[in-house]
């Protein structure tokens, strides 16, 4: 049946004939048909629509499948991800379960009255519902497959083990030495870990310092007209909800008002089983036919990339965008990281959207989180994007090509920062990463303790992050380059140490002083005193570049919305860092899988608009990207892991 015949049958079926001839215009526009239009409208109720279609054929409907009736092959899963039949097995038999469409139901009909045998072994259902079926009948399988999949295929990528046996032995001579030293030489091992503190501190405020130089001297770049890129791929979102209930009301609304067809949208609200109030909130809402929720099984870890790498099995788009509960994407944020794929090459892999804080002004924590999160996501991971270099992404807003993030195995189920580690993998796998400039508002954490949580979680997963990539040096220097195994160990070790040891470099300035104090400033050697004068100058500099870097990439809105005098703050919430970085350190040891959730405010005191506020670099090659010359990866190759 041609889209003309399919119009006039939906007409004659009684559907207005305006709402026909749009979703045949959408259908052409889509390359899709004029049944899957109505239905993505929600002019027609699939549940209705198929039992229609069903008693048209002379076939039982059905509204429900037990997974135990469903037959298991080995490519039942290939049912997630497209519309199909699958097979049941009955008492009396095995039979069919098919999903009738419009434009082949004469064909169908005339097959079935020259085989009228047929009617005994074809059942009708909702593609909903055979998918639904499918979930629940291979759930066990599929969970085990999904958490340890990275582990047992590329197991020196995983962080399932917080240590291996040669790093555990490296640590256990680090420390044994260390102590060794101090006990011998107190003063030479004080003076060579302040000299390592140090490089890491002074390090970190250059790349910060190279990339607000940058950005000053690159002046706002305006946006470019995007032009029509042919019809639109299926895009899926994934969306990891845990004890979320209050907020999927609003959630729900704010994903319904992104810019893209319905018909051409797969979102996926990933729940646990048990959580009952956030499943019973979301059915409450009335989904449209783009939506469904998966129910991840209560197996290994109970964190964000275990359920968002079960649900990846799905996943139906060749476009893959992840959100969390909390986040309002800017309307035309899917199309813009549409565009950027399409005028990308292949090496794009992943395209990362700037956050913006919604509840900006709600106290200095917030403010300050606010500043932290503007100099990373407007001035720093535009500058790693524009260099060419690694970025460990941020957790949510993140756009993959679903091929290049099945190529390098997906997310890690037992890494707590599954964001950077990614970022990371994507890079050493001959992937990049752009930005686009559309933004997604969220909410900073307003209390000290959730705060405290979060940042736990954070310098946590960094840290298996960097045990993970350190697995084997060589290997990850011959990954990254020399440049980008600099830039790795400066973002992510450097951020470690830096929050660690921050009051360590408040401490050494006290001692100097002390030192000075006693009135032999004679005595003090001139190495000293230039490492007393680098650790004020790294202890102001941190400040004002934090600073600095933050406020750069404000709005105008936002700058208003911060009182100056919460800027004094800064040394306060770099030790709040520090704390949350001893808390990391000592659930590493003790709980390194254990994800702490961060509630979410329901009603953020006041909202930013989503506006465009980050120049897309994401397909301008750089220089650096021409010198480095990464070769791409081919589809289906081997994912390069960190030990070769």
């Amino acid at each position: 049946m041609k889209r003309n015949q399919e119009q006039r049958f939906f007409i004659a079926c009684g559907i207005g004939k305006p709402h026909v001839e749009a979703a045949g215009k959408a259908a052409l526009e889509n390359q899709t048909t004029v049944e899957q239009e109505l239905i993505a409208q929600r002019l027609i109720d699939p549940e209705l629509y198929y039992r229609w279609l069903a008693s048209e054929l002379g076939l039982p409907y059905v509204d429900r499948i037990t997974p135990e009736e469903v037959v298991r092959l080995a490519s039942a899963d290939v049912l997630l991800c497209r519309n199909g039949p699958v097979r049941l097995s009955r008492p009396e038999g095995q039979v069919t379960v098919i999903s009738p469409e419009a434009r082949h139901l004469e064909t169908e009909k005339a097959r079935l009255e020259m085989y009228p045998a047929l009617r005994r072994r074809l059942v009708v259902a909702s593609p909903a519902t055979i998918r639904r079926a499918v979930w629940q009948s291979g759930d066990e399988h599929r969970i085990r497959q999904s958490t340890f999949a990275l582990d047992q295929d590329h197991g020196s990528a995983s962080a399932r083990r917080v240590l291996t046996g040669a790093q555990g032995f490296v640590l256990a001579l680090i420390l044994c030495s260390g102590g060794a030293a101090v006990a011998l030489w107190p003063f030479a091992s004080l003076v060579a870990l302040h000299v390592m503190l140090t490089v890491f501190f002074s390090g970190g405020i250059l790349l910060r310092l190279a990339a607000i130089v940058a950005a000053v001297m690159g002046g706002r770049r305006s946006r470019r007209r995007q032009d029509s890129a042919g019809p639109p791929p299926v895009y899926t979102l994934l969306i990891a909800l845990r004890d979320e209930a209050a907020m999927v009301p609003a959630l729900v609304a704010r994903i319904s008002a992104l810019d893209w067809p319905k018909s051409r949208l797969d979102v996926k609200y990933i729940c646990e089983y048990e959580d009952t109030a956030t499943i019973a909130a979301l059915e409450a809402q009335n989904l449209g036919p783009e939506c469904e929720i998966v129910r991840v099984p209560d197996f290994g870890p109970r964190t964000k990339p275990k359920a968002l790498q079960y649900a990846l099995q799905g996943a139906r788009g060749s476009l893959v965008a992840v959100y969390d509960a909390e986040d309002k994407p800017a309307p035309g944020q899917l199309r813009e990281a549409w565009m950027a794929f399409s005028t990308g090459d292949a090496r794009l892999g992943c395209l990362q959207a700037p956050l913006a804080i919604a509840n900006i002004g709600s106290n200095w924590l917030s403010g300050l989180f606010a500043l932290e999160y503007s100099g990373l996501f407007r001035v720093l991971i535009p500058f790693l994007a524009r260099t060419g270099m690694p970025i460990p992404l941020g957790g949510t807003s993140n756009h993959f090509r679903r091929e290049a993030l099945v190529d390098v195995g997906g997310w890690d189920p037992h890494n707590v920062t599954e964001d950077a580690d990614l970022g990371l993998r994507l890079y050493a796998n001959g992937y990049r990463t752009g930005i686009i400039r559309s933004a997604t508002v969220e909410s900073s954490p307003v209390e000290l303790g959730v705060w405290l949580r979060q940042r736990t979680r954070w310098l946590k997963g960094w840290a298996q992050t960097w045990l993970v990539v350190m697995r084997s040096p060589s290997n990850t220097f011959a990954s990254l380059g020399a440049v980008g195994f600099t830039v790795f160990q400066l973002m992510i070790a450097g951020m470690l140490v830096s929050a660690l040891a921050h009051p360590l470099m408040f401490a050494f300035i006290a001692l100097t002083i002390v030192w000075l104090a006693t009135g032999d400033v004679s005595g003090l050697p001139n190495a000293h005193a230039a490492l007393m004068w680098l650790d004020v100058t790294n202890i102001l500099g941190s400040y004002l570049i934090f600073g600095a870097i933050g406020w750069y990439g404000f709005t105008a809105y936002e700058k208003a919305r911060i009182p100056y005098r919460w800027l004094l703050l800064a040394p306060v919430y770099w030790l709040l860092m520090s704390c949350a970085g001893w808390r990391a350190l000592a659930q590493l040891a003790r709980k390194a899988h254990l994800w702490e959730k961060t509630p979410h405010p329901v009603d953020p005191a006041a909202e930013i608009a989503t506006v465009r506020i980050q120049p897309d670099v994401a397909t301008r090659p750089s220089g650096a990207e021409n010198r480095m010359k990464r070769k791409p990866v081919r589809p289906g190759s081997k994912a390069r892991t960190w030990s070769g």
